[in-house]
């Protein structure tokens, strides 16, 4: 709300949230913490404190999910983008460094889940 308002990181992006909230969760599980807590005592209100912000030109978002790491009280987020670039000399490039030339696919660098019956302890 504040930075949509321009209160807080002017000029800064980020892509709609379609995720449930990262934070936070009882340790090694799924449940939000306090969910099994006596009323009367005080409770955390789940919260979305993990983001990715972009600042800049020439960046788009392609995908913007969080994963399920149980490592920690909170779930990590991830994004993939595409990014403009603007070759300034390619033939000084070309000629003193070598030209690379390389594109990923960003299939490749989404997160692989695995069902239960995929997992393979031994």
């Amino acid at each position: 709300i504040e930075q949509r308002c321009g209160g807080v990181f002017e000029g800064w992006k980020e892509g709609r949230i379609y995720f449930p909230p990262t934070y936070k969760y009882s340790n090694n599980s799924d449940r939000y913490a306090g969910d099994d807590m006596n009323p009367k005592e005080k409770r955390r209100t789940p919260a979305w404190c993990d983001r990715i912000l972009w600042y800049g030109r020439g960046l788009n978002q392609l995908s913007y999910v969080r994963g399920e790491s149980r490592f920690s009280d909170h779930r990590p987020v991830y994004s993939i983008f595409t990014a403009e670039v603007e070759m300034i000399n390619r033939s000084y490039f070309s000629k003193n460094m070598g030209y690379f030339g390389s594109r990923v696919e960003a299939e490749e660098l989404l997160p692989h889940t695995h069902g239960y019956t995929e997992l393979n302890y031994y």
